[in-house]
């Protein structure tokens, strides 16, 4: 029988140090997401974190991982051994990349999260592969995602049945087109994005 039942996360509200990139949502669209995150608070009241609006990104990939222990190495330690390395590369890569869209037409519910995907032309992917390609990346690193994704929730305690939220979700669709301009380096401090500090901006290629 398919499970029907949340998984509830624990880290929820953590302090966890992490370097990302990853791109910002229009404040239209950010507009559009809280609205329909409204919507999903009354279905789920409980057993459900939605994510506030200056929280909201679409996940390129992780230099650092948050929720990665990397035996229990200081992460800003890496950070400040990993970087000049790290960055001249990945602007080199940006530095190609024209601006582009991101059309975001699905919303996946799992028993741990509500994501947003979206779908470009191959942009997001060949970044990634790029980038991955060409540095050395820590021991533990966990793999860029193969799907272009925001986390628009998480499921945290208590445990709630989905069935409202799958409907919700399917009554209520999202259709938005992003235009990515840039992506930002963040250092995370707690999460999920509950606190960060953006600690530089990659521009596109303009063409």
């Amino acid at each position: 029988m398919e499970n029907h039942r949340s998984v509830p996360v624990d880290w929820v509200g953590g302090e966890y140090v992490g370097f990302v990139i990853n791109a910002v949502f229009s404040d239209e669209n950010t507009r559009q997401i809280n609205g329909w995150l409204d919507g999903l608070r009354k279905v789920a009241p409980e057993g459900i974190y939605c994510m506030p609006p200056k929280s909201l990104h679409i996940t390129v990939l992780d230099w650092i991982a948050p929720l990665v222990d990397y035996d229990g190495r200081d992460k800003r330690a890496m950070y400040e051994e990993m970087s000049p390395a790290y960055e001249p590369v990945f602007r080199r890569i940006t530095d190609q990349v024209a601006p582009f869209d991101v059309h975001f037409t699905e919303v996946r519910v799992t028993p741990g999260t509500i994501i947003l995907v979206g779908q470009d032309d191959g942009q997001f992917q060949s970044v990634r592969s790029q980038f991955v390609s060409s540095v050395t990346r820590p021991d533990g690193s966990k793999q860029p995602p193969n799907i272009i994704h925001s986390s628009l929730a998480r499921f945290v305690a208590p445990e709630i049945d989905l069935v409202p939220v799958e409907q919700y979700v399917s009554e209520h669709p999202l259709d938005l087109t992003q235009h990515i301009a840039e992506f930002r380096l963040v250092e995370t401090i707690r999460e999920p994005m509950q606190e960060f500090t953006v600690l530089d901006t990659f521009e596109l290629a303009e063409r």
